[in-house]
């Protein structure tokens, strides 16, 4: 026994040598600090990628929200406006339209839905409404979409592939009782006062080239005689009637036959030389495209004291006027914010006087009026506010305008003269010229800030050969409408158009043209004055 134990106290450190080895690996292993970062990102690796793949979840997931938030956004927009054009609306119907919005904005197939759609409005309500304010519409909506792949799943995304669901709730008031500013601006430009259709230009244009026989005192020396009494208009300082005996020549040197009333080439332009151009027209027979737009403007002040006064949607919204005029200035008529209230409440009798009190003026400075608008002084429009009150009314902005800035004096005196080739004529003005079309940069500085911005073109007149001596519309004018020859396109509706909000250009053809288009522009502004609360 005592050689066995012997033995085995002799095998015991050839059994213990291997674990004595490791040991001593162990040891070295653990004090050697070179191997510790790769330890390190071993261990944090698994974390690193879930806390990178969350990111990028959570980074999809919220340009999804967004992108589904714009979308409901937009199909509330479309129903509040839906229920003022159509009131009568069921529930139903508004959803559909909703629908409709959400599939043409779904640009991604994430197949929208529609989880709650409350409608409280005077006819089309919803059953279950309650708490919600009226005149709103509460559009919520949810959508699956695939997410980015990444090698370790997520709280955001799941599933295979993985997905995630993201929701989005958008409430509008619908379009009626805000407060609307509606500035209304018109041309009153000379350019304005020709004849509203080619027969009234004819009328005017016949009427004052006729001359008359009549038996008066004429000559020199002056005896009572047959006489030829030039024109039938009754004379400006400028342009005095001239009577000569039969058999003799005229000694008239003015304009013969004078403008048809767009009186550019008067040398010494008044208003009162305007006023007269409107005496004229009635004395013809003929009606200026002026009385059509002044006619028109106060047809739309009636038009809103009927919605006002009506029992629809459109009643509960506080509308104030401004009106304004521009010639070579800009003129405001009446006082700041005229109310159109219902009779009861005295009416809408201030907006109308004035637009009664619009006078016709001389050359046409529309940039200076746009710049006047545009800016941040007296008469600016400024930015477009909630439409909760007067002080931050929603705006719009209607412009009635032939869209042609000119100058008869500035055009003349400053013209390099010479051959223009497209219109194969001579003497044009070729540089040097003050006419053009109005300057954008206006309209797009209203239109950021949110004001809508309508314009109703009517397309300037020519009237050639109103003056033998000077020609302007042949010598200046269409060459600046129509800068490439007779068979272009008009830069000036070029530019109007560009200078409208999107969908709020009109332009009129006819004098009928012009009615319809103060109504047709503004009533689509009142019928999409729905606006986001929340």
């Amino acid at each position: 026994m005592s050689g066995l134990n012997k033995n085995r106290r002799q095998d015991e450190p050839c059994r213990l040598r291997p674990l004595v080895a490791l040991r001593n690996f162990a040891r070295r292993f653990i004090g050697d600090r070179r191997a510790n970062v790769l330890i390190m990102f071993g261990l944090t690796l698994p974390l690193m990628l879930a806390i990178v793949a969350a990111g990028i979840d959570f980074s999809y997931a919220e340009g999804a929200k967004t992108t589904l938030q714009d979308a409901a956004d937009a199909a509330s927009l479309a129903v509040s406006a839906e229920v003022v054009l159509h009131p009568n609306d069921t529930v139903a119907q508004l959803q559909a339209v909703a629908t409709a919005a959400l599939t043409a904005d779904d640009k991604q197939g994430t197949n929208v839905t529609i989880t709650n759609f409350q409608v409280c409005a005077p006819v089309a309500q919803s059953s279950n409404c309650t708490g919600m304010v009226n005149n709103t519409v509460l559009v919520a909506v949810q959508a699956s979409t695939t997410c980015i792949p990444v090698p370790i799943p997520t709280t955001v995304c799941q599933g295979s592939p993985p997905a995630m669901t993201v929701t989005a709730s958008t409430t509008t008031v619908i379009g009626f009782g805000a407060t609307l500013q509606l500035n209304v601006v018109m041309d009153s430009s000379a350019s304005m006062t020709v004849g509203s259709t080619p027969a009234d230009v004819t009328a005017i244009a016949n009427w004052v080239g006729a001359t008359t026989t009549i038996t008066e005192k004429c000559g020199s020396p002056l005896v009572t005689q047959q006489c030829r009494h030039y024109v039938n208009w009754n004379s400006v300082a400028s342009d005095p009637v001239v009577d000569t005996p039969i058999g003799q020549a005229t000694s008239f040197s003015g304009d013969n036959p004078p403008c048809a009333f767009a009186c550019h080439d008067e040398a010494t332009l008044t208003s009162a030389d305007m006023q007269l151009g409107l005496t004229r027209a009635t004395a013809a027979g003929a009606t200026t495209r002026f009385q059509v737009m002044i006619s028109a403007a106060q047809d739309l002040v009636a038009h809103v004291s009927a919605e006002v006064n009506s029992t629809t949607a459109l009643a509960k919204n506080n509308y104030v006027f401004n009106i304004y005029s521009f010639d070579d200035t800009l003129h405001m008529y009446g006082t700041t914010n005229m109310t159109c209230n219902s009779t009861a409440s005295g009416g809408c009798a201030a907006p109308l006087n004035a637009v009664n009190a619009v006078t016709v003026g001389g050359n046409t400075y529309i940039d200076n009026a746009m710049s006047t608008f545009a800016g941040s002084g007296a008469n600016s429009i400024g930015a477009n506010g909630t439409g909760a009150s007067v002080a931050s009314p929603l705006k719009f902005v209607l412009l009635v305008t032939d869209g042609l800035q000119s100058d008869r004096v500035k055009n003349y005196n400053t013209c390099s003269w010479g051959y223009y080739a497209p219109w194969a004529y001579s003497p044009a003005c070729l540089s040097g010229y003050f006419a053009g079309p109005l300057n954008t940069a206006n309209c797009t500085t209203l239109k950021n800030e949110g004001v809508v911005l309508a314009v109703l073109e009517t397309p300037y007149v020519p009237l050639t050969g109103m003056d033998p001596k000077n020609a302007p519309y042949e010598g200046d004018v269409r060459n600046q409408i129509y800068p490439t020859g007779p068979t272009a396109s008009s830069t000036v509706s070029a530019a109007l158009a560009a200078c409208a909000t999107t969908g709020y250009y009109f332009q009129a053809v006819n004098a009928t043209d012009i009615s319809t288009g103060f109504t047709a522009l503004t009533d689509k502004f009142l019928q999409h004055s729905a606006r986001i609360s929340q």
